[in-house]
C-alpha cells in the first residue's frame, strides 16, 4: 500500500506533468513589473498577460510602444531576475483609454 503523499507534492508533480509551471513563473514578471520598469514607464505601460514565452504590454499611445520596443531587451534582461522563461514581449495601444 502507497503511503498517502502531501498536497504540496502532489501540485508539484502536476504542475511539471501538465507543463504550466512554466506560464505560472512567468506571472511573476507582471506582479513585478513596477520594480522591473519603474514608476514613470509603469504609468504609461501595464503588463495585461503572459503566456509560455511572451508578456504583453499595453501602452498609453504609439510613442510609449515605439520607446518600450527599443527598450525590449532590457527589459527581458531585467525580468530574467525572477527566473522566468520570457523571450518576447508584445506592446499593444490601449484604444479604449478612459474619458
Amino acid at each position: 500500500m502507497k503511503r498517502p503523499r502531501h498536497i504540496s507534492q502532489v501540485m508539484a508533480a502536476l504542475l511539471k506533468e501538465l507543463d504550466i509551471e512554466q506560464s505560472m513563473n512567468n506571472w511573476r514578471v507582471v506582479e513585478k513589473w513596477i520594480e522591473i520598469v519603474g514608476k514613470k514607464i509603469a504609468g504609461h505601460a501595464r503588463p495585461i498577460s503572459v503566456d509560455r514565452t511572451c508578456l504583453y504590454v499595453e501602452v498609453d499611445d504609439p510613442i510609449w510602444q515605439s520607446q518600450l520596443f527599443l527598450m525590449k531587451h532590457d527589459i527581458l534582461a531585467k525580468c530574467q531576475k525572477y527566473r522566468v522563461y520570457l523571450t518576447d514581449i508584445k506592446f499593444r495601444i490601449n484604444d479604449h483609454k478612459e474619458a
